[in-house]
């Protein structure tokens, strides 16, 4: 049985996941994690908190807690966010409480300082004299020198390429606005350019879509930098070097091992008879791994360069999925302006898997898209509450005034039904394809499980002028055959994205075995004889969507003050 290990970029433990952050690898790593396991593969999905990110710390000063306080409540609320949009993970790491992260990850970094992997360097750095404070990553912003758009420091969310702060253009302090001054320190760096030749290497192999390997090559054409591992920061594992207290590791740096932490402690979590290496070492599983392209350069050119250091005998990902951005109405999610719809808003009134089923059909895979509730309304209204509801209930009522409510036996007998038996063995192909890493889109997932309502609705319209006609019962029976076949196949290959749906069409079908313990179909999915069809004209979506129950608002605010609050900058 093949294993696989599916990592989800973790979400900075700064506030909760509005729906740009579940359209990215959240929900797309749970689908392909149920995906495999309809497979038979034995699938793992780890994901966690960034605890120790700087933002965690910004985010602390503004609402004047202890950064420990503050990652805790909103790691909470990030969990409960994901579990309320049916992501399974069989592990949430949180940093701060694991009882391997801080061991495993200071480990790693003192192996490559003893090998000479990491190496102390003066270099320019950014403090503002009016806040008395080191600027990185959240506490400064300005321009990228590459793409000319708005940038934080240490890396460019909008082309993906990292800064050294100090490049920034028009920098200036996020605290107080002012344009900060130049002081040299000493940091700790890791080379990239040492690993330029490996990663050339690896980057022929493994898996990604376009514009990140376009990022890749960019990057070693115009020569791999150095990038500081540690800064000197309150807030962090501290840097176990002699020379460099005082200093916290670079949290992005930190992920790499992290990821390898999480994997051990996911063993131990589920009482695996195995350890890190099984997942991230030849002879053990494959390693897939789901993130924005924001986070690009990171998973792709940074880890990669890590692990190599770390140990040559790591097995890297086999493949990289990843999404562009999700804006909203035309503009970047912010929660500062209130201009995010919240997932836990969004769940709240709507089934976790009608909010999948748009996410996936909208999803921002090549290019960038927008979430706009008209359009959320419009769509799911239209497919799930119109289409969907529509053919399953009237396939219902036929089963049961035609049939006696029971599968009818009978094979395809004209061209017309035998070219929709045709129709339906290339869906489970299609759709399995648009499941598989190298080739994956929800986008393309969702619209071809519509398209086979639609074709099994068409066919269904048209076989319906035989009701009644009783020279034609074989030829009736035989259609509402295929029509439950249609039915059967759409529950197995939506399954991954809409769960619930696809659980009670499956047992709405008769069948006894749960559709995840039936497997991924080969072909259309055929009903037993007689099988018992108990109620398909219930509906199964709500009959009313409206775009004003999606507003875009403010999170709530944090209800708790802690007693031990930290002062803000």
């Amino acid at each position: 049985m093949e294993r696989v290990l599916i990592t989800s970029t973790p979400p900075t433990s700064n506030g909760d996941l509005h729906v740009g952050h579940l359209s990215g690898p959240y929900v797309a790593a749970d689908v392909y994690k149920r995906y495999l396991r309809m497979r038979g593969s034995e699938a793992y999905a780890v994901c966690g908190g960034d605890d120790h990110q700087s933002y965690v710390r910004y985010k602390a000063g503004q609402l004047g807690w202890t950064p420990e306080h503050t990652a805790s409540h909103f790691c909470d609320e990030i969990v409960s966010t994901l579990e309320a949009a049916s992501v399974e993970l069989d592990l949430f790491a949180r940093p701060l409480t694991s009882a391997c992260h801080d061991a495993f990850v200071l480990d790693f970094f003192r192996r490559l300082h003893a090998e000479g992997k990491l190496t102390p360097k003066e270099s320019p750095c950014f403090w503002c004299t009016h806040c008395d404070t080191y600027l990185f990553e959240a506490h400064v912003t300005g321009t990228c020198r590459h793409c000319g758009r708005s940038s934080d420091g240490n890396v460019c969310e909008a082309c993906g390429r990292p800064n050294d702060c100090v490049d920034l253009i028009e920098p200036r302090c996020k605290h107080c606005g002012r344009t900060p001054s130049v002081r040299p320190q000493t940091r700790l760096h890791f080379p990239l350019s040492r690993w330029a030749r490996q990663l050339a290497a690896y980057f022929e192999r493994v898996e990604m879509e376009s514009h990140l390997a376009s990022l890749c090559e960019r990057m070693l054409v115009d020569g791999l930098p150095d990038i500081p591992v540690s800064h000197p920061a309150d807030w962090g594992l501290e840097v176990p070097v002699p020379g460099f207290e005082g200093q916290r590791l670079y949290a992005w740096a930190e992920m790499a091992p992290g990821y390898l932490s999480a994997t051990r402690e996911m063993c131990r979590a589920l009482g695996l008879d195995a350890d890190w290496e099984s997942f991230w070492k030849e002879g053990g599983g494959r390693v897939v791994q789901f993130f924005g392209f924001d986070n690009g350069y990171f998973h792709a050119v940074l880890f990669p360069a890590e692990l190599m250091a770390f140990d040559s005998d790591i097995r890297l990902p086999s493949a990289f999925v990843t999404n562009e951005f999700y804006r909203l109405s035309g503009s970047k999610f912010s929660t500062s302006r209130g201009h995010a719809i919240w997932g836990r808003d969004a769940l709240a009134k709507y089934p976790a898997d009608v909010l999948r089923f748009y996410l996936a059909y909208d999803r921002p895979e090549t290019e960038q898209s927008n979430f706009e509730p008209a359009d959320f309304a419009a769509v799911t209204q239209r497919e799930l509450s119109g289409t969907w509801d529509g053919w399953l209930g009237a396939l219902g009522r036929k089963v049961r005034e035609e049939a006696r409510g029971a599968a009818p036996a009978g094979e395809p007998a004209t061209a017309q039904q035998r070219e929709f038996a045709s129709r339906l063995r290339g869906f489970a192909a299609e759709v399995a394809r648009c499941y598989e890493p190298g080739t994956f889109s929800l986008q393309r997932a969702a619209r071809l499980t519509c398209e086979l309502v639609r074709e099994a609705r068409r066919f269904g319209l048209g076989e319906d002028a035989w009701a009644g006609f009783a020279s034609a019962a074989a030829r009736r029976q035989a259609a509402l055959a295929l029509e439950l076949e249609a039915a059967a196949t759409l529950a197995l290959l939506s399954a991954p994205i809409l769960p619930d749906f696809s659980s009670r069409l499956w047992a709405q079908l008769g069948f006894q075995d749960p559709v995840w313990v039936h497997g991924w179909p080969e072909g259309p999915q055929a009903l037993p004889a007689g099988q018992p069809i108990p109620g398909l004209d219930r509906p199964f979506f709500p009959q009313a969507i409206s775009a004003g129950d999606l507003t875009p608002g403010l999170a709530a605010a944090p209800s708790a003050r802690p007693a031990s609050a930290a002062q803000p900058f």
